[in-house]
């Protein structure tokens, strides 16, 4: 019977992904520090090259984040072999200190977009994302990762 439960919330789950659509997201380990020299990098394809996409990039921090922005650094790497540097001050905070993040209890959450209403050639895509915080490490942070979605 668990089996038949485990298979059915399977292929439920299977059925309502489109393959155009992708989301990844990666827990740091316990101390909550993004390291200087730990890149992340994700992969995701494209099968409909005649709609356009939004590219975000996700990032969960602890509430009381201190700081107001973040530099980060993405490299996009196309499926025919160029590549593209996106460099971004991610704003975590408004002027008045104000987190700009969904935040629930101790946990905030933010989706920043690096792309939008964008034509992506079909095929197999990989961005790897660095951290450009001067310290050798970026304290105060659950995860980062990865949205692309398919616009209507």
């Amino acid at each position: 019977m668990k089996t038949a439960i485990t298979f059915l919330m399977l292929v439920t789950l299977i059925s309502c992904t489109d393959k155009n659509n992708f989301k990844q997201f990666e827990e740091l380990p316990e101390s909550h520090q993004w390291e200087k020299n730990a890149t992340k990098t994700f992969e995701f394809g494209i099968d409909d090259e005649t709609k356009t996409y939004s590219i975000s990039f996700l990032f969960s921090h602890i509430y009381g984040f201190q700081f107001n922005t973040i530099p980060i650094s993405f490299l996009l790497e196309n499926p025919d072999g160029t590549t593209e540097t996106i460099n971004k001050a991610i704003v975590i905070k408004e002027k008045n200190g104000k987190d700009i993040g969904d935040c629930v209890g101790d946990v905030c959450d933010l989706k920043t977009i690096l792309k939008e209403n964008t034509k992506l050639q079909k095929g197999n895509y990989k961005i790897t994302i660095s951290n450009n915080f001067n310290g050798p490490y970026l304290p105060n942070v659950i995860g980062i990762g990865i949205q692309v979605e398919k616009q209507k």
